[in-house]
């Protein structure tokens, strides 16, 4: 399993190809995201490159059906692994960034 297959409210036995392109999609937004807190950690690159990233995989998760207790996991995960602790300004605003990305209106 790869973490992605139980979204809230979607159906889990669609397959094909529409699911690949969602997982597709998932991966190119996180990667995007964990990129972005890592050179915002290490290069000091302005939070607005954060802001983007984690509004692309926030909204992506939520356009997939994740609950929102969910996409908040899946963006802690990503943030841990870039940020690692390391800084606390930077984790704090990409949380605050996918919460207020994912209940923006469509």
């Amino acid at each position: 399993m790869d973490g992605h297959d139980t979204k809230g409210g979607a159906d889990a036995g669609t397959g094909g190809r529409a699911d690949a392109a969602a997982d597709a999609r998932t991966s190119i937004a996180e990667t995007s995201f964990h990129d972005a807190l890592l050179r915002a950690r290490s290069r000091r690159e302005p939070i607005g490159v954060v802001e983007a990233a984690a509004a692309e995989y926030c909204v992506e998760l939520k356009r997939q059906g994740y609950p929102p207790e969910r996409m908040l996991r899946d963006a802690k995960r990503v943030i841990a692994q870039a940020i690692d602790g390391e800084d606390a300004r930077v984790a704090e605003h990409a949380v605050q960034s996918c919460i207020r990305n994912y209940y923006r209106p469509d």
